[in-house]
């Protein structure tokens, strides 16, 4: 199916950018597009036409996207933001604060100036090829405990370990958490590949604060959703991330 998408609850939607990739769509006023879209994550740099075509196929307005939410710099991500900021609907980007550099286009190698001990040592081989999507100069940063007014309200978590500026995005009206990379599951819920992770020393701590929050399904940015003792697994990982050395990186556990 060339356009995969998902109803997680009253207004809110995954749509799968493309392979194993997930950008979330939320409805504004929690059923429609009369108050507006917020997109969470934007895929590739070549996923705004699938994108575009997965919001209309909802029976929902592309040009009705205000708000564009990273849950961090990564190309995969971040890829298409730019895109829809060019496009007559000129959304706001956001992204957690110690990722806005490399959202703005100021850090164009993330992964190099990571913290000593945050990143594999097969991670910082790598770093040169690990770019963030096109820039976005006008990038606003979000600050963990914010609340959004909109879908009834979401709150930000900080969830550094993927990226340093790593943030979740917490719907509890809904029962939703959307995590982001803080988890992935493809074939098992993991932390995902060691050396794409850059504020490693990080993690265990954020996925029992993820843990610790009140939601039903879990939304990742790599894999199905996890509708079944979510908030277990992601508890489960998190004692793995904290029993588990990493020193090569090459752990996806």
């Amino acid at each position: 199916m060339d356009n995969r998408t998902e109803q997680l609850a009253d207004g809110v939607w995954r749509i799968e950018v493309s392979y194993a990739i997930n950008a979330y769509l939320l409805a504004n006023d929690g059923h429609g597009d009369a108050d507006g879209l917020t997109l969470v994550d934007s895929g590739t740099r070549t996923s705004g036409p699938r994108l575009v075509r997965s919001i209309r196929m909802l029976g929902l307005a592309p040009l009705a996207v205000g708000d564009i939410l990273l849950s961090h710099w990564h190309a995969d991500h971040s890829g298409s933001a730019a895109r829809f900021v060019r496009s007559e609907a000129a959304p706001r980007v956001h992204a957690g604060l110690a990722d806005l550099p490399a959202v703005r286009g100021d850090d164009p190698l993330p992964q190099r100036s990571a913290a000593h001990g945050d990143v594999s040592l097969l991670g910082r081989l790598l770093a040169r090829y690990l770019r963030p999507g096109p820039a976005i100069s006008g990038a606003a940063g979000l600050a963990d405990g914010q609340t959004l007014d909109v879908a009834g309200g979401v709150h930000v978590v900080a969830a550094p370990g993927h990226t340093a500026g790593h943030i979740a995005f917490h719907l509890p009206q809904q029962g939703v958490l959307l995590a982001g990379d803080a988890a992935s599951n493809l074939l098992w819920l993991s932390r995902g590949p060691g050396p794409l992770r850059s504020a490693r020393r990080q993690e265990a701590s954020t996925l029992r604060r993820l843990a610790a929050l009140d939601f039903q399904t879990l939304g990742v940015g790599h894999g199905p959703v996890v509708s079944k003792r979510a908030r277990q697994r992601l508890a489960a990982l998190a004692d793995r991330a904290q029993r588990r050395p990493q020193h090569l990186g090459l752990d996806s556990t």
